[in-house]
Parts: C-alpha cells; structure tokens; sequence
C-alpha cells in the first residue's frame, strides 16, 4: 500500500485499541506511573514512594494517556518498541531526581539513560528528558552520546505544489510547501521545537518568522520564502517548552518602528526574556530578562492586530503572562508603555487558578453594559483553565471582575482558543480528551453573545483521534496546529459548523495519524504575503502557501485523491476519492470511465463510466465504486485503469488522467498442515484459521461502517454549564 494508505491503516488499528480502553484521570495527576533503578517490578507503579524499577514493567501496568516518569539512573529497553513510550497514548519521561517526589526534573543534573534503542530515536529521548548510551558498559563508564541525531524522517529541500494530494512527501490539500529547517539545520542544534509567531517588519515590509527552540528563540527571515535564512538564536536555558508573542510600536523619538518579543518558557529561574527585534535583518539582541517571576507557561498580548502586532487603534497594548510559578499560575498583566521593560500593573485576585492559555476580546457593541459599569469599550481576558473558559473584565486593570466560567460535557484540559472576528464566538481546544478518551478530533465553538452567561453551541468532530492544539482566525479561516495532523485550515464562516478545507501533514514518522502530542505545535497564518509558518516539535520550521483565502475565487483542479489504489480480489467493491482542490467557484463537472489493464472487465471487474459534478461553492470528495469480481482462478494480480476526461465549468485537471487499481489475487492454492481429527498435528490450526477468515471479514464491515461515521462531522452539545 502506499504512503496515505499505511498512515489510514495505523490510524485506525491504533484508534481502535483506544476506543476500548476508557481513561479519564490527567497523566501528571491520577495517571502518572513511576520509576526508579531502586524501585521494585512489583506493583502498579503508581505511588512515587514505590516506584518500579524497569521501563518495561510500568508500559505493562500503564494505560493510554499515563505518562511514565523515570529518575535518574541507566534503564535496559533492549527488545523494547521505542515507539511504545516515545510517542502517542503512553509517554515516558526521563530526568527526574532520584530518591524525590518526581517534581523536580533536569535532564542534566539528573542523567536517566537508556540503552537498547535505535540511535534514530535519540532526538526524542533528548526531548523527553533522556540520555542516550550504546550499551551498558558505555553507560557505566560515561560514554553518553547526548548529540543531535537526524530526524526519523527525511528533510525536504526544495519547493512543491501541492498536486493530486501530495507535495513531494508530505500529503496535503490546498496547501504548498515552500521551504522547511530541520531542527540540525538550526546553528544551536536544538532538540525540539515548540511554538512559532510571526512579525512583519513596518518599516520595510520584511517578514519574520520567531521560534521557539528547546535552547533558545530563533529569529527566521522569510524575504525569500523557499530560502529561509536564519537570522540569529537568542539563547535561553533548555526546555521543551517555550512560547513567543510580538509587539510593535512607532517610536517617534528615532522616527522608525521598533518591535520586541517576549519570550516565556517553563524552565526554572527563566524569568521573561525580551528581545529587541529592531536590528533586523541584520541582527536581533536580549534586552532584558524580567526576573519577578521565575518561570511560566505562556504569553499573550491584548489589544494588537496580529498581522502587525501593532496596538488596536485608541487602545493600548499589555502583555500577559500565564502559567507561572507565582500565585498558583493565575494571570498577569503588564503595561507595554515601554515595551523593553515591560511594567506589572496588576494580578489576578487571591484565589484565582492556574492559567494554561490566554486570548481576549475587545468589546464595542451593546454587550458593554455587561461588563463592569461605565466600561465601553471593555477589555474581556479569556482564560483557558485547564476545565473551564473563564471571561473577566479587565477594563480597570486594578479592579479585574469575573465575568462567567464555562465548561463542556467532554472537559479533560481546557487548552486555548481564539476568537471570531465579531468577537461573538471562541473556538476552544481541549487538549486530552482524544488522548484520555478515545474521542475523535474535537473543537468546540463557543458563544459569547452573552458574556454572563456564555455556553458551548457546537462541536466539530474529525475523521480520527488527533489531537489539536493551538488554532487563530484569519479572514474567516481557523487555522490549528493539529499535532499528528500538521496544519489543518477551516472554513469558519458559520463558527456552528467548522468545514475543513485544507491541510499539510508536517508529521509523517511514526505515520499514524492518532492521539498524542507529537508534531505541529504552533501556526502563524497572519502573514500579509499569504505565507503560513508551522512549527513542529520533531521536524523544525515549514513555511507553506495556503490557499484557503483564495478558494472562493478560482474554479480548481478535479484529480484523484491518491496516485495508486490497491484491493484483495474478494473485497468486493473498491472505491475512489476525485477531489476539488484550489478553487469552489462555479458549478464543474469530470467524466470517468474504466479501462482494461491485465485484468479485464466482465470477468474481474465491474466496468463502469459516469459524469462527477459539483456544485458552486462544493469541495465535497466524490466516490467512484467499481466492483470486484471474485474468481476461483489461481492467477498472478491484475490490474486496471479509471481515466478522468472533459472536464467541464473550466475546471483543470490535477495531477494524472488515469489511476491504476491494483487487484490481488485471493485463490492462490495452500496446503493445510497435517493432522485434524485423527491427531498429529498442531492443536487450534483449523479453529485459527477460522478465526483469521472472521476476523478479516469483521475488519471489513467495520471499515464499510466507518466511512458513513466519517462522512457526519457534526455533534450538538445538549450539556453546558453557565456560571
């Protein structure tokens, strides 16, 4: 099978396994398993105090969405699936301090290694918290290999046009690809990635690509956009977590706009970083480091307009900071009036809860008299916490009132969100309950037509379980860093009922587009250019051309969705995607036939021919079905052709004209083993072998029923809470 297939297929066996095992606790509260070299294979390893000693026994007691947290000290994983701990459902975690709480974690001060694992996989060790040996007698004497390895898969190099579902080797839909740093092409050779924001330059137009690395905060210059070019990397002490915000001002003292970034991450003793972006393209220096916190999770600026990162006309720029480790994490404000040395003006009231995410509203219409009196326009922070979206009025920064706290039926870890332009919905993100739940790809959109009493209205659900994480609207687009998925655009127009229209998977190894947090971690679509940057925690930096902005203006492409298509001679019936791509303008028709290759129509398929058609504004995949006739001849594999031809309403043609469908032969003659009734042979041969028949036939239906499920996007929500 070919690439999408074996990703489809890894897909579905591995969302199958979730669906029957039913997790609800968090991983870093009732689902963490612990290890220790001193501990004992001896219970579930749930409690920290008795920690079992060996990576192997914990992925035994562990279930999907527990993470493995292991102290310092050398683990044997040899014969050990390193994808079984490294990516998806079930995570381990190396770094942890021997003898402790397993809070405190510092891959350096505390070495967990591992031996045994295939030296490809030692980029993720690294940003999982371990450390790499080639066996145990390197491990025992010090011989640590802690370097950069490559990537598990290649590193594209030159441009391509998304065609006929791919662009070179990376499937997509309406998305180019124009150019990708890896992450040992970045000069500090970090070991991951994590969240990106972009920033254009107004006093030259130059456009910027700012990322956050597991060392420091690369600054990117996309001027050519299929040739990247790193400008500099700020460094800043290691994690795996590290987020970006912008801000740019006219500064009317040297006549020119002066720009800065600031830069949080969850390492202890961080602080705030704030880079002065003013020297470019030359150059990019630290300012300075804000010191009264010591780490936190993330920033967000309020009051910008995100292509520009300049203030909202008549309003006035603050940061705020979420996450830290002052005040349990509630928020933080700070006055932007001199944007190097950012000044805290206020903090959340006693008693307010930890901030995972942040984003906001500016409010001009009616809904003001909501807000606190005399407050028009009122300035509404939203905060994502962790089980709820809470909405507070931060008009008077010294008086912050709560406005409402909102959660939903299917709650695990309230992540982030964003607005719709009206400022009338949020789309939210909920970063486990795929994980924890075996949910398919949930988004939820919420109304705020009511700040007091906003509720949960709607819900899209995707074709599998992966998880997304960040999204931003642009121009009636939502546009989401899906993990697995890479980047995913919709159509939000109606913010009811989300409607996928393009997307570029950046993640391709492993190839399973499932549960996990692995893959995309940041988009920035707000460029002027078009450009979209992708950051994405195991591949680096993608600079891709979306056309989902343009789709409504172009009639498209009509082509199949894949280049090759394969079926067992008994399957029946085969079906085949054409897709509408680059264009919904006008009504557009193709025509399809059958043609005969080495198999012949009448004896092992079907033949069949018929017109396509599409209506103004469909980007709908429409299914070709040819049946498959099943022989009792013991024959070589066949195949035969479905040609597209005449496209109508001035639609092009994308990609090939024919489509080859390869037919294996299911008749070959096989000799049973001996034995049976009379004895002799293997006991269970015959009742296996039925088994194996029913069980390909159980796959079967399965999968026929599958694709009526994939085919409703939608789910209405009946339960909310309003607070």
């Amino acid at each position: 099978m070919n690439g999408a297939q074996a990703r489809a297929a890894g897909s579905c066996v591995i969302g199958l396994a979730l669906s029957v095992t039913p997790v609800s606790s968090h991983n870093d509260t009732l689902g963490a398993r612990f290890v220790a070299a001193a501990g004992a294979d001896a219970t579930e390893c749930l409690q920290h105090h008795e920690p079992c000693a060996s990576i192997q026994y914990a992925l035994g007691q562990a279930r999907p969405g527990n993470t493995i947290k292991v102290s310092a000290g050398t683990y044997d994983v040899t014969g050990v699936d390193p994808e079984s701990f490294l990516f998806g459902a079930i995570r381990a975690q190396g770094g942890y301090e021997p003898g402790g709480h397993f809070v405190e974690r510092d891959r350096h001060a505390y070495p967990t290694i591992l031996v045994g694992v295939d030296r490809r996989y030692r980029q993720q060790l690294m940003h999982l918290g371990f450390k790499w040996a080639a066996d145990l007698t390197s491990a025992r004497e010090g011989m640590v290999d802690d370097s950069p390895a490559p990537a598990l898969q290649a590193t594209a190099r030159q441009a391509e046009a998304c065609v006929q579902g791919e662009a070179g080797q990376f499937p997509c839909r309406n998305v180019d690809f124009l150019a990708q740093i890896a992450l040992e092409d970045f000069s500090t050779q970090p070991f991951a990635a994590a969240n990106v924001w972009g920033y254009v330059d107004q006093n030259d137009g130059r456009e910027y690509a700012i990322v956050g690395l597991g060392n420091g905060t690369a600054v990117v210059d996309l001027a050519d956009p299929e040739n990247p070019r790193e400008v500099v990397t700020i460094p800043g002490p290691e994690s795996s977590w590290r987020e970006v915000k912008v801000y740019q001002h006219f500064d009317a003292g040297s006549n020119r706009y002066r720009a800065y970034a600031y830069v949080t991450t969850e390492a202890s003793g961080a602080g705030l970083q704030v880079i002065d972006l003013s020297g470019l393209p030359v150059s990019a220096t630290l300012a300075t480091t804000l010191s009264d916190t010591g780490s936190q999770h993330t920033a967000y600026v309020s009051n910008i307009d995100y292509a520009t990162n300049i203030a909202l006309p008549g309003t006035q720029a603050y940061l705020y900071l979420a996450g830290s480790n002052v005040n349990g994490g509630a928020w933080r404000a700070y006055s932007l009036a001199s944007p190097s040395v950012p000044q805290l003006v206020a903090t959340a009231p006693a008693g307010t809860q930890y901030v995972h995410d942040a984003t906001s509203l500016l409010i001009t219409d009616a809904r003001t008299a909501q807000c606190a009196a005399g407050h028009d326009p009122c300035e509404v922070y939203v905060d994502f916490n962790e089980n709820t979206v809470d909405l507070w009025d931060v008009t008077d920064k010294t008086a912050p009132v709560m406005l409402s706290s909102t959660t939903y039926s299917d709650a695990s870890y309230t992540h982030s969100g964003w607005p719709t332009a009206d400022q009338r919905h949020i789309f939210v993100h909920d970063e486990t309950e795929e994980l924890f739940g075996g949910l398919r790809t949930q988004i939820y959109t919420m109304s705020v037509e009511d700040l007091r009493n906003p509720f949960i209205i709607a819900s899209y659900q995707g074709p599998d379980t992966t998880t997304d994480h960040n999204g931003y609207v642009r121009n009636g687009f939502l546009y989401v860093s899906h993990y697995r998925r890479g980047l995913v655009v919709f159509d939000a127009a109606d913010p009811e009922r989300l409607r996928e229209v393009a997307s570029f998977d950046t993640f391709l190894a492993p190839g399973a587009n499932v549960a996990g947090t692995d893959g995309a971690w940041g988009v920035y679509p707000f460029f002027p250019s078009g450009i979209v940057v992708v950051s994405d925690i195991n591949n680096g930096l993608f600079v891709l051309r979306d056309h989902a902005a343009t789709l409504a203006q172009q009639v498209g492409q009509l082509g199949f969705a894949v280049p090759a298509a394969g079926a067992e001679e008994g399957a029946g019936d085969v079906e085949l995607i054409v897709r509408r791509s680059g264009g919904t303008l006008g009504a557009v028709t193709i025509d399809y036939s059958t043609a005969d290759a080495t198999a012949t129509a009448g004896s092992d398929y079907t033949a069949a021919s018929g017109t396509l058609s599409w209506g103004d504004g469909d980007m709908g995949d429409k299914v070709i079905t040819i049946s498959l006739i099943d022989d009792s001849e013991d024959e070589e594999g066949e195949s035969f052709e479905i040609r597209l031809a005449n496209a109508g309403g001035g639609a092009a043609l994308d990609g090939a004209a024919s489509l080859t469908v390869n037919v294996a032969d299911n008749d070959s003659t096989v000799t049973p083993p001996p034995g049976g009734r009379g004895g002799g042979g293997a006991p269970g041969v015959e009742l296996l072998w039925l088994c194996g028949l029913l069980l390909l036939s159980a796959l079967a239906q399965h999968k026929s029923g599958s694709r009526a499920d994939d085919r409703s996007d939608q789910v209405r929500l009946g339960n909310h809470r309003h607070a």
